[in-house]
This record gives C-alpha cells, structure tokens and sequence, in this order.
C-alpha cells in the first residue's frame, strides 16, 4: 500500500538543489502542479527559467530508466522537455526523502480540445511509438492484468468500502480479459497521454511530459490513453476527434488490422487502467471525494463504450 504525505517544497529547498547547477541565482518559484506522482515547479534563476521537478513515487532505477529514454528521445528530436545535467553530470538529487530532476522548461500551455490538437497527439504517440528499444529502459507497464487481479484481491479488507465500483472493477477487469492481447505490436509507451501532460502554443504541441509511466508494452495502450485524454468531452466519446487521433497516428506508424479490430477495447482498457490507478492511489485506505468522483466518471465512460462495442 503506497502512503501519500503531502508534502511542501520551499524556495529553500528549491536553492539547494539548484546550487548544484550552472544556472545561477534562484529569484523566484511558481507551483505548476501538485499531483500524486509529482510537485512540479516553475522556477526563474537569474539566467534562465526551469522545471523542478519533484519525483514522490518513482524510485531512483525507474528514473534512471527514464533519463535513458530521454537520452534516445533527444537524438531522434522528440518533443519534450529534457533533464539538464548539474555541475558533476549528474540528473538526479535527494530531497526530503524523494528525488528530484531539473529539466528545461517550455512556454505554453494546456491545449483546447479539437481536431488541431487530436491530430498533435495522434503524430507523438506514432512517433515515441517508432522509438528503437534498448534494454536499459525497458520498463513493466503499471496498468496490468496481474495489478488489477492485485487490487480486487485487496477489496474484501479495504477500509472504504465502495460495492458498486469494487464490483463493478472486478466483472470489467475478466471480461476485457477476453478482448486484450499480448500478441500486438510492443515498444516504448509514454503511459499517460493527457492534457495535463503536454505543453502547446495554440494548437501545435510543443512537447509531451511527465514520462514516469513510460512502459515497454503493447503500443496500441498509447494511442487508446490518448484517445480518453483528447477525444471526450463532458466524459462523452468525440468521433470526430477520435477519427483524427487515428489518422495523424496512422500516417506515421501504420495500424495492423488486428489492432484496428481490437481498438475499441483498448480505450476501455485505458480507462479502466486510469481507474485502477485511483484505486491503487489509496482509495481503499484514504477518504477522497475527489478521487471517488473521479472513478465513478470512468466507470459511467467505460460502461457507455461496452454498450456500443457490444
């Protein structure tokens, strides 16, 4: 069970990091995000503006993986946000007990959702999809069959108990069992295509961030995440911005018929993956609202989509 302490990141905090860099003084700090995985930070030094970045989850092998992926990424000019190496060559700094990364920080913003955007991430996910596999950084996708049977296994002595979504989980978790295969195209996926995870200046993406659930798993998982990440709006699926999704993907890495078969089913999985992760996040053993509310949004979403893939 994963605790979740908040935690407050001072400009002191923030100073004694940046030390260990050429980048001069820090003036001053912006929170970009507080989240479960990470406290994001813009920070202005006196010769630049970065991201701060504070890692609450990840361990230090799983963010050395994704420092190697980087490594690939920048060679093949992907749209991102890179680390920047501190005085010694170093990425990565302890800090009250997590670790955290320094990156170059991009102007932008969270894109509308349209058909200019669903295009954009459709071409990125194509393109990290085309990224060379290296054993250094392959990484087990969190969001598994074996995780989910995990957490249902878990239900019965939850301190929250929530019957209609416990079971709910478990009937989805066997009957997506039957339509999901491990026989599909593999490589590197970025885990986690939304909104709040990219960066655009208008509709045109500027780069794609937060790789912490970058896995090595069946590539058609990323396309099916961003579909739930740029294509519903009001939790209702937009066809015509799946359309483009799928096409601008299409254009630069080719669909295989039994991925087109079974794409349904993954943007269910993909929604279920997100649910899984809420309840792996201590909602058995916290009281969240928000996060309950949340989960009940994605099971109304999954439900819509099996009853018109059915």
């Amino acid at each position: 069970m994963t605790s979740h302490v908040q935690i407050t990141t001072t400009i002191q905090d923030i100073k004694a990091v940046v030390q260990n860099y050429n980048l001069g003084e820090v003036m001053e700090h912006k929170n970009l995000s507080f989240g479960y995985a990470n406290e994001n930070f813009k920070v202005t030094t006196s010769r630049q503006d970065i991201l701060f970045r504070l890692c609450k989850q990840q361990s230090k092998k799983d963010i050395e993986k994704e420092i190697h992926l980087m490594t690939e990424l920048k060679q093949n000019d992907y749209p991102t946000s890179y680390p920047i190496l501190d005085k010694k060559g170093n990425h990565i700094h302890e800090l009250n007990g997590h670790f955290c990364l320094i990156y170059e920080f991009i102007e932008g913003s969270q894109p509308d959702l349209n058909i200019e955007t669903a295009g954009e991430i459709g071409s990125a996910a194509a393109k990290l999809a085309l990224t060379k596999v290296k054993p250094n950084y392959k990484k087990v996708n969190a969001i598994s069959f074996e995780n989910c049977l995990s957490i249902i296994s878990e239900f019965k002595d939850a301190k929250y108990q929530y019957p209609k979504v416990y079971g709910y989980f478990k009937e989805q978790t066997f009957y997506l069992k039957d339509f999901i295969s491990n026989n599909l195209p593999k490589g590197i996926i970025h885990g986690d295509y939304f909104p709040d995870n990219t960066i655009f200046k208008g509709n045109k993406l500027k780069a794609v961030i937060d790789f912490e659930e970058f896995a090595y798993d069946t590539l058609l998982f990323d396309l099916a995440m961003a579909i739930n990440g740029f294509c519903f709006k009001d939790n209702i699926l937009q066809i015509e911005l799946m359309n483009e999704t799928v096409r601008a993907y299409n254009e630069i890495r080719k669909l295989t018929e039994p991925e087109k078969h079974v794409l349904p089913y993954y943007i269910q999985w993909a929604a279920h993956g997100m649910l899984y992760w809420h309840l792996r996040n201590n909602m058995l053993y916290e009281l969240n609202e928000t996060q309950v509310a949340r989960v009940k949004e994605l099971m109304n979403r999954v439900q819509k989509l099996r009853k018109h893939t059915i």
